[in-house]
């Protein structure tokens, strides 16, 4: 009786070595797949499965794609294993009832660990609540004070004042003008009554005569002018209700230059 206990029991652990995740004791190993083995024991996941992908391309058996899955596991590179997995599942087309719950199993622990290993999502910052500002206050309205009146505009009797001023002052200097060159005339006058009298004079006190003469009409016309502009000048800074359009223009003429009053009062 315990010789038929011992055989069932040997029968079992046959049987739980022939799944997927026991591929590779089902025969013995070769040199590179005992490689490939070390590799993934060590931590250098990627040496040991670029070894089992050689393998499986001169092979083209889906068992290595399984170990690539388990060797990726072992050193938890959780989302390679269940890629590994699921490419198993799906190359394999003989699985097994029995094969496929384990491969499963694994792509479920891997999926577990995966989410384990994930930070967690930070929170949003909490937004402060936006304080909307109190309108500010209306300004009080403004009453206008109807009992100030507006200040008069400044009269311009000051400037007409000026004006009449001016003009006084070059009246007479033209008088004064007028006044020299009737002194100068009564002076040539003079000389050419003593120049009959003692039977004519000499050609200096001629020339002389001739400089008195032309200096006195020189005389009479600034004199002359220098009263056309006082006058206009009094008459401009004369104080009026309406306003004057007043212009003095220069004159030429062929004995002389003059001053012309020209506007509209």
């Amino acid at each position: 009786m315990a010789h038929l206990g011992s055989s069932l029991a040997l029968c079992l652990v046959l049987v739980s070595l022939a799944g997927p995740a026991s591929a590779e004791k089902v025969k013995p190993k070769t040199g590179r797949e005992k490689a490939a083995q070390k590799a993934c024991a060590l931590g250098d996941y990627q040496k040991g499965v670029d070894i089992l992908a050689d393998l499986m391309v001169g092979s083209d058996d889906p068992n290595y794609i399984y170990n690539q899955g388990r060797c990726y596991e072992q050193n938890s590179r959780w989302e390679q294993a269940i890629n590994r997995f699921r490419e198993y599942l799906r190359k394999d087309a003989n699985i097994s009832d029995g094969d496929r719950a384990d491969v499963e199993r694994h792509i479920s622990d891997c999926e577990k660990a995966l989410a384990q290993a994930a930070p967690p999502a930070a929170a949003p910052p909490p937004v402060a609540p936006v304080e909307t500002p109190a309108p500010a206050p209306a300004p009080p309205p403004v009453t206008p004070d109807v009992s100030t009146k507006p200040a008069p505009p400044p009269s311009d009797g000051s400037q007409g004042k000026g004006l009449r001023v001016a003009g006084i002052v070059c009246a007479a200097v033209g008088l004064a003008a007028v006044g020299t060159g009737v002194g100068l005339a009564l002076k040539t006058q003079s000389m050419s009554s003593d120049a009959q009298k003692s039977g004519g004079g000499t050609q200096a006190q001629e020339d002389q005569r001739k400089s008195l003469e032309n200096w006195g009409w020189v005389s009479y016309g600034v004199g002359a002018a220098a009263i056309a502009t006082g006058a206009v000048l009094y008459i401009v800074g004369w104080p009026s209700d309406k306003s004057a359009n007043v212009a003095l223009l220069p004159a030429l003429a062929p004995d002389g230059a003059s001053m012309v009053l020209k506007g509209r009062f």
